[in-house]
């Protein structure tokens, strides 16, 4: 008896979790693993990393048991523009500070979505962006900079 996919989705969502997972939990046997008490710089990413392998297996399991919807074509303008905006980020935020990193993560994000209204998304740009100034600078006081001349 041959198995049958039900599910492509899960399938390749299986698939790609047990692939990433066991990437990085075997990428991270180049470093120091540690214990629990004291982890190392391998400890965190070798147990995620199986954990997604756990994961994956779970999610490849129910592809053959369960019967889902075919894959839908990919949708490429959201993801681009969700993408691009975290590289953004990650420039600006060492150049430009947090505020205006996360004004523009929000603001580029943003403009992948179905229903883009302008005033909307400034607002919650704003509003976003005073949330990570206040987690991250003054709830944790993680050293970022906040702007370009801090």
């Amino acid at each position: 008896m041959a198995l049958k996919i039900g599910d492509k989705k899960d399938f390749s969502a299986g698939i790609m979790y047990i692939i990433m997972g066991a990437f990085f939990a075997l990428w991270a046997e180049n470093y120091p693993m540690g214990t629990a008490v004291r982890m190392g710089p391998a400890y965190f990413p070798t147990v995620l990393g199986w954990i997604l392998v756990a994961l994956g297996l779970i999610v490849l399991g129910r592809s053959f048991v369960l019967h889902g919807e075919e894959p839908r074509k990919t949708n490429w303008r959201p993801l681009l523009w969700v993408i691009g905006s975290v590289i953004v980020f990650g420039f600006l935020l060492g150049t430009a500070g947090l505020v205006v990193a996360s004004f523009a993560l929000m603001l580029i994000s943003s403009v992948g979505g179905w229903d883009f209204r302008w005033k909307e998304q400034l607002i919650n740009a704003v509003a976003m962006t005073a949330v990570n100034v206040a987690v991250f600078d003054y709830g944790l006081g993680l050293p970022f900079k906040l702007f370009p001349w801090s």
